[in-house]
């Protein structure tokens, strides 16, 4: 987990404290969840694309 996402997980459990008082905050509860979901779905595919670069180097190399 890098900081950007560190920063983000801590800020929607802050904000999920704020919801359960006043459902007002649930888009921005909603957003953060979003954020987190697209940056993992990101270091996934960073994750693929670096292994099958690694395999195509070996093959080449």
């Amino acid at each position: 987990m890098n900081d950007r996402t560190a920063h983000i997980h801590d800020l929607r459990n802050k904000v999920a404290m704020l919801v359960v008082e006043d459902t007002v905050y649930m888009p921005i509860f909603l957003r953060l969840e979003q954020e987190l979901r697209d940056s993992s779905e990101h270091d996934d595919a960073l994750a693929r694309a670096r292994a099958l670069a690694a395999k195509s180097q070996r093959a080449i190399g």
